[in-house]
């Protein structure tokens, strides 16, 4: 059951690119069949909105400005710190 929690959001956004793209290709009267528009639109957005809320720094960004409405000194700090840290850059 667990597995549906996951799988039908994304699924939900590949449809949503897919609909995107399609649309996109037919207003435009591009030659050729639109499917391959619409499924690379689709599963390009699902790469992107996995990617940002994935993100590490996205989340230490969504915790601080939480901890500053909380008013909780200490975490702010703490995560002001590992936001200054300096990223490492992956071997890729």
């Amino acid at each position: 059951m667990a597995i549906f929690v996951i799988a039908v959001p994304a699924l939900l956004v590949v449809i949503l690119g897919y609909v995107i793209g399609y649309s996109i290709w037919e207003a435009f009267g591009v030659p050729g069949s639109p499917e391959p528009a619409g499924w690379t639109l689709g599963l390009g957005l699902l790469a992107v909105l996995t990617w940002v809320l994935l993100s590490r720094v996205h989340r230490l960004r969504r915790d601080l400005r939480r901890a500053q409405l909380r008013g909780d000194d200490e975490e702010v700090a703490r995560l002001r710190a590992e936001l200054a840290r300096p990223r490492r850059r992956s071997r890729g």
